[in-house]
């Protein structure tokens, strides 16, 4: 996990400096301009401390839905605030699932499923690097993230912290499809009942998750670059 962001960072950092270099940096000029809105499906892969990480798909996996409002700043960066809503719907249901907070994926989806409320700072090393361009239907995002996670069945609450990747596909000036994974690292109360305490070994697991979505996204209001 460390190496990922260690990399994502350095990979930003290089394409700032490189961008302010050969590249004008485009802003944004009000704030009301440059809003979104998304929704998609989504899929979890839980990862506990203690566990065989070859085992987290199906023990692990898990179903829901995301919804987010974010905002571009300007072509390179821009804020993304997410809820994911998981294993709280039967149609979702996973018959296979165990590694869930309170041992019981009976009890967790009867009880709710479990919420993750998020903060994204993207960037896109596309625009940061090689200039925004109106006509390019494609962008590549990288981002850290931060949030909480509180899993309703049994009422505990944690800090997450993590970091991923995504891009967007523009079909027109409204709409536009949209994929991305991330991997978050969480506390055990999250997985309470489940893992055996703490630690960063990914081979054991981390009380951690990754994340998989895809989905619509809709242009709100005005887009000023």
């Amino acid at each position: 996990m460390k190496k990922i962001v260690l990399g994502l960072l350095m990979l930003v950092s290089f394409g700032a400096a490189y961008a302010q270099q050969e590249k004008p940096v485009v802003i944004g000029t009000s704030f009301w301009s440059n809003w979104y809105v998304q929704a998609g499906l989504d899929m979890t892969l839980q990862n506990p401390y203690g566990k065989d990480f070859s085992k987290t798909f199906p023990k692990g996996k898990t179903f829901g839905l995301n919804g987010a409002v974010g905002k571009r700043f300007s072509p390179e960066i821009g804020l993304r605030f997410r809820l994911n809503w998981e294993n709280g719907f039967p149609l979702f249901k996973n018959n296979h699932l165990e590694w869930v907070g309170s041992g019981d994926y009976d009890n967790n989806m009867d009880g709710g499923g479990y919420l993750v409320a998020s903060i994204d700072v993207q960037l896109s090393p596309v625009n940061i690097i090689a200039g925004y361009d109106s006509n390019r239907k494609w962008n590549i995002v990288v981002f850290p993230r931060a949030g909480l996670t509180s899993n309703l069945a049994t009422g505990s609450g944690s800090p997450m912290v993590g970091a991923g990747f995504g891009g967007t596909y523009r079909i027109d000036d409204r709409w536009s499809i949209y994929a991305d994974m991330a991997y978050q690292v969480t506390t055990s109360e999250f997985f309470e009942g489940v893992g055996s305490g703490t630690g960063m070994s990914v081979s054991t697991g981390c009380n951690g998750f990754f994340d998989f979505q895809v989905g619509v996204q809709f242009n709100l209001g005005k887009r000023t670059y």
